[in-house]
């Protein structure tokens, strides 16, 4: 199982960076997990549109899904004979309706497989519907928190996750309770909790020092990693 990172940044792209978009490769099936601006110019490098299998979206907020507008163009250029297999939440609805075409065959997030990869989703905690998204595949297991606070069930979604792809947004001295993201400290420790084996830091704020997000993380988590636009990681 193979993550390729797209891009990073949230919620909005940092200079020659890119919002959140990630890769996943196994089961002999490829997958785009969200598609925030600038992702989908990394993913058309890594492998041709008739390739990919599905795209997967955790949230409807643009530095999540705006790239699924010019990939609608992409996809009528690409040859693929068959619509892009779909699956996103179905609110905020202004934001569900971009996807209505017929480049996209779209569904929403329930227990499903995307030929041998197995895709579960929680519920976050977050402004609008969100979801968790586990994929497990080559006997290993993927957990992308998405957007997320603290929430019921997270414990749980990371247990021994081979891989934890986290959402720290945010330096703990701007979290809240109510805030829509976790922090890197957060990030850090629900690792440990969870027993994750590893640890990867994205949606990273460019108003934030990189440093300080990774410190920040690695109080309770020493081998917490930031996500890079571009690597690959081995699960």
């Amino acid at each position: 199982l193979k993550l390729t990172i797209l891009g990073a940044n949230g919620p909005y792209p940092g200079a020659d960076g890119a919002c959140s978009g990630y890769l996943v490769e196994g089961g002999g099936a490829a997958l785009m997990l969200d598609a925030g601006s600038g992702a989908l110019a990394r993913l058309m490098g890594r492998l041709p549109l008739t390739e990919l299998d599905a795209a997967v979206l955790s949230h409807l907020h643009y530095d999540h899904m705006s790239d699924m507008l010019p990939m609608l163009y992409a996809l009528g250029f690409s040859g693929r004979s068959q619509p892009l297999r779909t699956i996103a939440p179905h609110t905020p609805e202004a934001a569900r309706a971009l996807l209505n075409h017929p480049a996209l065959a779209v569904e929403e997030p329930t227990e499903t497989a995307v030929k041998g990869l197995k895709l579960t989703f929680a519920p976050a905690r977050h402004p609008i519907e969100a979801y968790m998204i586990s994929v497990e595949g080559d006997g290993r297991r993927l957990a992308f928190t998405g957007d997320t606070n603290t929430c019921d069930g997270l414990y749980a979604f990371a247990a021994g996750a081979d891989l934890l792809l986290a959402d720290a947004g945010l330096l703990h001295r701007d979290w809240t309770e109510q805030s829509p993201h976790l922090s890197a400290a957060l990030c850090g420790e629900l690792a440990a909790k969870a027993g994750a084996r590893r640890l990867v830091l994205t949606h990273l704020s460019p108003r934030y020092d990189p440093a300080d997000v990774l410190a920040e993380a690695r109080a309770a988590f020493p081998a917490a990693q930031l996500a890079r636009a571009g690597e690959t990681i081995e699960v």
